[in-house]
């Protein structure tokens, strides 16, 4: 069984653009915060965050406007492998998930035998694939 194992949270990350837009479908965006301080840019980056600047006349949409964007997304549960690793439970292989030291857990966390050691369902037998 994972230890500390956490439950799965709704998460959302913020984050802001100095934005330099064409029309509404096109131009460039800069990653600052929420004052609109820059972060540092890739020599290229920084190219064109200048060129922006130095002309602002071909941005007559929006020209230099803070944007706000938020991220929403689910954080998986989790838990310490005894490995020491952390291991995300989700569903990757038939309900299962495995440590990157070779240990497999179903998604409530509980140690599981390899696939090639699982057995196979009897009702399948069956049933023409």
């Amino acid at each position: 069984m994972l230890k500390n194992i956490t439950r799965r949270e709704p998460k959302t990350d913020i984050f802001y653009e100095v934005s330099f837009m064409h029309d509404a479908n096109g131009g460039f965006g800069f990653p600052c915060d929420k004052e609109g301080n820059l972060k540092p840019l890739h020599p290229d980056g920084q190219r064109n965050y200048e060129y922006c600047m130095a002309h602002p006349e071909k941005f007559s949409y929006e020209w230099n406007r803070i944007r706000r964007y938020e991220h929403h997304y689910i954080e998986p549960a989790h838990g310490d492998c005894i490995c020491g690793r952390t291991v995300y439970l989700e569903d990757h292989y038939y309900g299962a998930c495995q440590c990157d030291c070779g240990r497999w857990y179903n998604i409530y966390g509980q140690e599981l035998l390899p696939p090639e050691q699982w057995e196979e369902d009897p009702s399948d037998e069956d049933y023409e694939w």
